[in-house]
């Protein structure tokens, strides 16, 4: 894979923003907001812009001959390294060129083969794991005695580093403008059971709500638990029918675990004749590119993908030299793109 050209386009399509706006940070130029400039400054070092052309990324104090060695990238399935599998694609390709931009190599398995037998650890910097995996997995990787860094999990058992979006802080953020936009009968969709996660993202909803004083008690539901799979249409559609579609008691607004749930929501209240958000308000979490062209635009909290990929890889290098230093957990905070699914509550 030959590294792709970090331009001022690519940096904003990453953060969000126009290409204008870009410039106008890079060039030192008033008129962009103080916290809108450090996410641009930021994602322009993670993704190893330079106006000579792509550069090798910050440096870090290191001895760790990379360049001789290779990184052991660990995936649930192939499917993620996929482009077309647009969340983990594009995580698993800011990996792949940090990895690519420090001139050492890698080797991608999966968590279904024979560890043992498929991984040499000679030159072996470190591994990087991707998504959920099992903790016998981690426990197999972990007799290789070599630093591990796991993107959007946290091993209970072993020790690592490990590197997510602010999941908690996302929502919760998410959930506090719903609330201050009158919302009152709010409903988190997504199996909190399903990822780390999603199980954060409905604790910062939940947050939110307890600092609104708006009551989670029995008989006033404030999460549904749903299959993240096919069935869950028919999930959402029994549930929408116990509540009653048109009831005063139907919820204003969704907050969705993610957008894949986010969009279903839509096209399945657009079934059962309502309208987002005239008549219900929804929200998603990732902002997936193929998203952005569907209508309504889904309000949503944007996740740094590639630069996500670039972190684990600077992580792991770094650990590699300070291997004494305890656990870490890194969090990356994503901005709220506000777009056309949420407004304020429709009278009933």
């Amino acid at each position: 894979m030959s590294q792709r050209k970090v331009t001022m386009q690519v940096i904003a399509d990453t953060v969000g923003v126009s290409k204008y706006v870009v410039s106008k940070t890079l060039n030192n130029k008033l008129g962009v907001s103080e916290a809108t400039r450090q996410k641009i400054l930021f994602t322009a070092k993670q993704l190893g812009y330079s106006k000579d052309g792509p550069s090798e990324g910050p440096s870090l104090p290191l001895e760790t001959e990379i360049e001789n060695g290779y990184i052991l990238v660990v995936l649930p399935n192939y499917e993620y390294q996929s482009i077309s599998y647009t969340y983990w694609g594009t995580v698993f390709q800011g990996i792949s060129l940090h990895i690519q931009s420090k001139k050492a190599g890698m080797i991608v398995i999966t968590s279904e083969m024979d560890l043992t037998k498929k991984v040499d650890v000679a030159n072996l910097i470190g591994i990087i794991t991707v998504g959920t995996l099992d903790e016998q997995t981690l426990l197999a990787l972990s007799t290789y005695n070599l630093p591990i860094v796991t993107l959007d999990h946290e091993a209970r058992i072993i020790r690592t580093d490990s590197i997510f979006m602010d999941n908690l802080g996302g929502i919760e953020r998410m959930t506090d403008h719903l609330i201050g936009l009158g919302h009152k009968q709010l409903l988190f969709i997504g199996n909190i059971h399903y990822s780390q996660s999603f199980y954060e993202r409905w604790t910062g909803f939940r947050n939110s709500l307890e600092k609104a004083d708006i009551a989670i008690a029995q008989g006033n539901q404030k999460v549904l638990t749903i299959p993240y799979n096919d069935d869950m249409e028919v999930a959402l559609q029994q549930h929408f029918e116990e509540l009653g579609i048109h009831s005063t008691h139907f919820p204003t607004a969704f907050v969705c675990a993610n957008d894949h749930i986010a969009r279903r929501m839509i096209v399945l209240l657009e079934k059962n004749g309502l309208a987002c958000p005239k008549d219900v308000s929804v929200t998603g979490f990732d902002s997936l590119e193929e998203d952005k062209h569907l209508s309504p635009t889904l309000t949503t909290v944007q996740v740094l993908k590639q630069v996500m990929g670039r972190r684990a890889v600077d992580r792991l290098i770094w650990r590699a030299k300070n291997r004494d230093y305890p656990p870490e957990k890194l969090l990356i905070v994503g901005d709220i793109a506000f777009n056309e699914s949420i407004d304020t509550p429709k009278k009933r």
